[in-house]
């Protein structure tokens, strides 16, 4: 089926199709959708013990990069050393930086309308969401997508594993992730480009099929019968 011919029967179906949280039309094709591409740096590991030190986005359609949001945070405590070390930020960085509740009004402005990504997405939204709540603020509704969980099931064969810069490296990809928030959101849109790519080959071609392949068990790896190269006619 051509992708005409899909789109007509992904509109026919509307009806019986729930809107997606973000508000995008679930038959979007894909060059039209709005990404939001999201990373974050933090004091540690778990958003009940840390909090953020960077947050960064970049918006996207069709492949070209829309705009970019990056700020330093006061995270109210001291960075951890090993952490300096991983990121780069420092204390003497985040003198003068802004409190979380300064940042989210633009970082909630830019992201509205689009569909979220990010690498290991559900570890950013846990800070952003945890901030959200401080602030007494629900939290994001829009729709993700998780690099991570693409990369297993369309390329996982072929690299040693999934981390961000082995598959930036494996996949040649333009921008290597640094630890810092806004070359880490340049990967990750990367590899979401390219992804996109890998998926047109199995059928992927609007928004609701990029989400039903994310949720699809690994079990639907490529190569298996749950996942099957489309046939071109």
């Amino acid at each position: 089926m051509g992708l005409s011919a899909r789109l007509e029967a992904r509109s026919a179906a509307a009806t019986a199709t729930t809107a997606l949280p973000s508000g995008v039309d679930p038959c979007t094709a894909l060059f039209d959708v709005p990404f939001a591409v999201i990373d974050v740096e933090t004091t540690g590991g778990s958003p009940a013990t840390s909090t953020l030190t960077e947050i960064a986005a970049a918006t996207y359609r069709g492949g070209e990069c829309l705009g970019t949001f990056q700020t330093l945070v006061d995270p109210g405590c001291g960075v951890p050393p090993l952490i300096s070390l991983l990121t780069g930020i420092t204390d003497d960085m985040l003198i003068g930086a802004p409190p979380v509740s300064c940042v989210l009004p633009s970082f909630l402005q830019f992201v509205r309308g689009s569909v979220l990504v990010g690498h290991n997405v559900s570890f950013d939204l846990s800070f952003l969401d945890a901030a959200l709540r401080a602030e007494g603020r629900g939290p994001l509704d829009n729709t993700v997508v998780d690099t991570l969980a693409l990369a297993r099931r369309l390329v996982r064969p072929e690299v040693p594993n999934c981390r961000l810069r082995t598959l930036a490296t494996c996949l040649e990809l333009e921008h290597l992730p640094s630890h810092r928030a806004l070359d880490d959101v340049r990967a990750t849109a990367d590899l979401l480009h390219r992804l996109i790519e890998r998926a047109t080959g199995f059928g992927v071609f609007v928004l609701a099929d990029l989400v039903d392949l994310v949720a699809t068990p690994v079990a639907g790896l490529v190569g298996t019968p749950g996942l099957r190269p489309a046939r071109v006619s």
